[in-house]
């Protein structure tokens, strides 16, 4: 997977929208976005995690869901699918 350019907006909506519509669980967080769904290597920079956090909360059919554990990632901002 290529590494997508989260200062593009445009690149960033289009990849956390296909990356959404395949995803198969129902709670994200922006470090499982980066990592798994945009390519990312690293610790993503804080305006990075902003520009995710700013795309998983507009995102449709998504809401946020607050602070929560996930295994590999720790104690994060999530965001859960609205059936």
């Amino acid at each position: 997977m290529a590494k997508i350019d989260v200062s593009d907006p445009k690149t960033l909506k289009a990849a956390v929208e296909k990356y959404l519509s395949e995803f198969p669980g129902d709670l994200i967080c922006a470090l499982q976005l980066w990592y798994e769904g945009l390519g990312g290597q690293g610790v993503p920079t804080p305006d990075a995690m902003a520009a995710m956090e700013a795309e998983l909360g507009t995102a449709a059919g998504w809401a946020d869901a607050g602070n929560v554990r996930f295994e590999k990632f720790g104690v994060q901002k999530s965001y859960k699918l609205v059936k």
